[in-house]
């Protein structure tokens, strides 16, 4: 039998602002390593697929199956109740209030924070869309060559339409970002002012330097700067 006080807490609107927020902290760092990973691709093309950097990583990330994939459980965990417990803390707001949000509030949020629930849900289904891409290789299989990240990196931004889907997808990340990392330091009850100015400031820079990381990977292939 689950105890009372975790469902009190998470039923709580408080307990799910938390559970947002170290989730979202959890992937945040994710992304990092992430995006260091996918700038290998600027090392270009070894001799052969084995020598190549980029298929070196990816290769050395499968070199232990049991842990990848403990890590790609535990994330994808923290993804789905980050995902599922924002969307259930802006109904529990919602129907706090009794009313839907008024054209005042509006013109007061930032576009950042009007965009939290649906540019979310839409990063989302790219995360589905990137996982089926470049892991499972189960969308254009044209595409996808097993065991050579890079060319298949290379191969899919060719294509605009594909690449403009993952840059598009980086407009959102900034935005979600942006809004995200300030609002997890009032969450977790960060009062310090200089604490305070180091996540309004910084925020907003590691969402901008984060979404350049991963556009810049498309936008190097569509100007045939990694081939």
């Amino acid at each position: 039998m689950i105890p009372s006080s975790p469902v009190r807490f998470y039923g709580s609107a408080v307990g799910k602002k938390i559970v947002v927020a170290l989730t979202g902290a959890l992937l945040v760092l994710f992304l990092l390593g992430h995006s260091l990973g996918n700038l290998l691709v600027f090392e270009g093309r070894g001799e052969t697929p084995e020598t190549t950097k980029l298929n070196e990583y990816a290769e050395l990330l499968r070199v232990e199956p049991a842990f990848l994939w403990g890590v790609r459980l535990v994330l994808l965990a923290a993804a789905l109740l980050h995902v599922v417990t924002t969307v259930l803390l802006a109904l529990q707001n919602r129907a706090a209030r009794g009313t839907p949000y008024g054209v005042k509030k509006h013109q007061a949020a930032g576009i950042a924070s009007r965009t939290m629930i649906y540019g979310g849900l839409l990063l989302a289904a790219f995360i589905v869309y990137h996982i089926l891409h470049f892991t499972a290789g189960s969308v254009h299989r044209s595409l996808f060559e097993h065991g050579d990240v890079f060319s298949n990196v290379v191969r899919s931004f060719r294509n605009p339409f594909i690449a403009g889907a993952y840059l598009l997808a980086q407009v959102f990340l900034f935005l979600h970002l942006k809004h995200g990392i300030k609002s997890l330091a009032e969450t977790l009850g960060v009062s310090h002012p200089r604490y305070v100015a180091l996540f309004r400031r910084g925020g907003p820079a590691l969402a901008l330097l984060l979404a350049i990381a991963f556009s810049s990977v498309p936008l190097a292939v569509l100007l045939g700067l990694v081939a």
